[in-house]
């Protein structure tokens, strides 16, 4: 039986593609072993690079920018911000706070293993709520659970990740305005390929690492390596020491979930990536930003339905953002996780005291009063949960 050194020296074919569940609880799947990817990387680095490229290159980055906009799926997957479905009993001041000192979009990280299913199909392992203060220019992010057990717009329940699945990428924000009484419409969404491509791009990164988590980074890289087709290498572990590692290691670093405190640990080792690369990114010359931005737009790897004029309208401030508080949902200490031998889910202790304290943190809104519309969903999930312990 080969080592598992030895897949890295005898690489070929494609793994199987799996299929995501598509309902609720009632239709479990095999839980995979999958991870997060780090959107937020992608995401921030784009934005560095069309601003870097400046007047000088208007047209050409509006190119880029066309290529991102369009779903890879069939044309029912295509949608416009307006045909989101936001909760029409959410109070009007709390509407008119978000809506217009606010800039809030969902960034997700899937695990497609092709550009088909970028927007559906595939499970969005990370989903990270972004809101930007359109006034200070603080970037506050909150990464909802992957787990979290919610229900979609059409009243079907279970998990995010399977919803983005299942229904796509539409429904996927529409569940979360749904259960949280936001507003969102827009979103950007990429592929693991993209990361390791972008980390590969700017020459890897220089990273502490401990002994586990050496070791770990080989469970993940091969598959990734076959998928993007960037060649990498075994890791040997030697205790916890700094290590370069190539834009495939990089990516199956930020997807570790046995090492530490599952999604937390694995949240705080995708912003040590994203700080060191964006360091290097900054650092580029205009030619190499260009040409990154070049790479990461030609293939495929990434959709959003952001227009330009909207995208560019965000960028012209770029260099006033700054990274504030981050946060989970469900909160620390306001949730419970349900295992069993095919399923996990993460339940609110009370869907509604969690979307209070989440209008505190996005939007400063003092002791929020949830939707009807929530406390149904929150009355039902509180149901739910007690019949399914």
């Amino acid at each position: 039986m080969a080592s598992k050194k030895d897949k890295f020296e005898n690489a070929t074919g494609m793994p199987e593609e799996g299929s995501p569940m598509t309902g609720g609880p009632e239709e479990p799947k095999k839980k995979r072993k999958k991870g997060k990817f780090i959107a937020l990387l992608v995401l921030e680095i784009l934005l560095v690079l069309l601003v870097a490229a400046g007047a000088v290159f208007f047209f050409w980055s509006k190119n880029k920018v066309d290529n991102m906009q369009r779903p890879a799926q069939e044309a029912e997957e295509t949608f416009a911000p307006a045909d989101v479905v936001t909760n029409p009993d959410i109070p009007e001041e709390a509407k008119k706070t978000m809506r217009e000192k606010y800039t809030t979009f969902m960034i997700y990280g899937v695990d497609a293993r092709n550009n088909r299913d970028l927007v559906k199909y595939a499970n969005a392992d990370t989903d990270i709520i972004c809101c930007i203060n359109n006034e200070t220019k603080e970037v506050k992010l909150v990464s909802i659970l992957r787990d979290t057990f919610l229900e979609t717009s059409n009243g079907k329940h279970t998990k995010l990740t399977d919803i983005y699945a299942g229904y796509g990428v539409q429904e996927s924000i529409q569940t979360i305005n749904r259960c949280c009484d936001l507003t969102i419409t827009q979103y950007v969404t990429v592929n693991w390929t993209l990361v390791a491509k972008i980390i590969q791009y700017i020459g890897g990164i220089d990273i502490e690492l401990s002994n586990a988590e050496a070791k770990a980074i080989n469970d993940y890289s091969y598959e990734i390596s076959t998928i993007s087709g960037i060649p990498t290498s075994y890791v040997e572990a030697r205790g916890r020491d700094t290590y370069h590692l190539d834009g495939v290691q990089a990516a199956a670093y930020c997807r570790i979930r046995s090492v530490g405190h599952h999604d937390i640990t694995r949240a705080e080792r995708q912003r040590k990536v994203i700080s060191i690369a964006l360091t290097k990114v900054k650092a580029m010359s205009l030619t190499e930003q260009v040409g990154l931005l070049d790479m990461a737009t030609q293939e495929g790897n990434i959709a959003t339905n952001f227009s330009y004029t909207e995208l560019m309208s965000i960028l012209t401030d770029v260099g006033s953002y700054w990274i504030g508080e981050q946060t989970l949902f469900p909160f620390e200490g306001q949730y419970k996780d349900q295992r069993n031998l095919s399923t996990a889910y993460v339940y609110c202790n009370t869907l509604s005291e969690n979307v209070t304290m989440l209008h505190k943190f996005l939007y400063g809104q003092e002791n929020y009063q949830p939707s009807g519309t929530v406390e149904e969903v929150s009355d039902y999930i509180t149901s739910y949960r007690k019949e399914h312990p």
